[in-house]
């Protein structure tokens, strides 16, 4: 009897064990079959080429092909909506940036809840973005500027890529923070909004450093701040918000791994190691230096964390700026 008791709790827990979280055998065999990453955006920009390149590491090292899917339209509303509807199995993944923080208070009615449909899994990287003026604005340091658009309110235009795209909130947040008032010029694109600051038809714009760099080396932009918390070596000589006087600023462009909500897990956790290996790579690290683009990794949790507190910031910024989509 005593014998029959012992076999019976020992077949108990071998069956709790094969069902605990984590240890299914599903998950132990991840990756089986080819892991697909949704980028919401059209092929051949920054964003699409740092995801390839990743997707090309992740191949390597998890012994499975990592496919880039390119789904734009909607602001990256298609491509984050397909992933946060999509099985939670780990083989369909999304590469967010931070148009999707600002779309869960940007636009009224989404096709899934931002936090709740979708989960980190890493941060990537980030880029910290500058703000810029004309050289013929004569104006060397932020608090001049500061001081010429307090003595002509709204007589300063800026340009961005749009309404409701990051360029434009972040100098919404920068107007804010510095109790100006600025006039927004919105553009079809960075691209054509850098240009206009370059040929002076508007006097400034905040944007990447990769799409402001030209400018900048050609001598028609004037770097006065980083949008990061601390200065990036690619322009060391120019201080962050923060050392101009506006503490707490912060805007950068970003770019993380997520997967739909309820991914297990060990399956998270696997993506992330390999993601945290391959960024940790000098050659892999050095090729996106080159671009601005500055690797970060981390926990899942520390992305999670990172997520929430990126659309906390762009609701206050989308709601200072008024701006709304239907």
């Amino acid at each position: 009897m005593k014998t029959l008791k012992l076999w019976r709790a020992l077949a108990s827990a071998a069956l709790t064990l094969s069902l605990a979280p984590g240890l299914s055998h599903a998950d132990s065999d991840y990756p089986s079959r080819p892991i697909r990453m949704i980028v919401p955006f059209v092929p051949g920009g920054a964003s699409d080429n740092l995801a390839r390149a990743l997707a090309a590491e992740l191949t390597k090292k998890l012994g499975q092909n990592a496919i880039v899917e390119n789904k734009p339209g909607a602001g990256t509303v298609i491509g984050s909506q397909y992933v946060a509807h999509a099985s939670p199995d780990g083989y369909t993944l999304l590469w967010a940036t931070a148009p999707l923080a600002i779309n869960a208070s940007l636009m009224k009615h989404l096709p899934y809840d931002t936090l709740q449909d979708l989960t980190a899994v890493v941060d990537v990287a980030s880029s910290p973005e500058v703000l810029v003026v004309n050289k013929s604005a004569n104006i060397t340091t932020l608090a001049q500027l500061i001081a010429k658009a307090r003595q002509e309110p709204g007589k300063l235009t800026y340009g961005s890529s749009g309404i409701g795209g990051s360029p434009h909130l972040a100098t919404v947040m920068f107007a804010n923070d510095a109790g100006i008032k600025l006039t927004h010029v919105p553009y079809q694109g960075s691209a054509p909004a850098v240009t206009a600051a370059m040929s002076g038809q508007v006097n400034l714009v905040i944007d990447t450093f990769l799409t402001c760099l030209p400018g900048i080396n050609a001598g028609t932009l004037v770097p006065l701040a980083q949008t990061e918390t601390k200065r990036s070596s690619v322009l060391p000589n120019v201080p962050t918000m923060a050392e101009s006087g506006l503490k707490g600023y912060q805007a950068s462009a970003w770019f993380s791994m997520l997967a739909p909500a309820k991914t297990p897990r060990p399956i998270i956790d696997k993506l992330n190691n390999a993601v945290n290996e391959i960024i940790r790579q000098p050659r892999f690290q050095e090729l996106f230096a080159k671009q601005a683009i500055f690797m970060v990794g981390g926990t899942p949790d520390a992305a999670e964390a990172h997520l929430k507190s990126e659309v906390a910031r762009w609701q206050t910024a989308v709601k200072e700026s008024g701006a709304s989509i239907e």
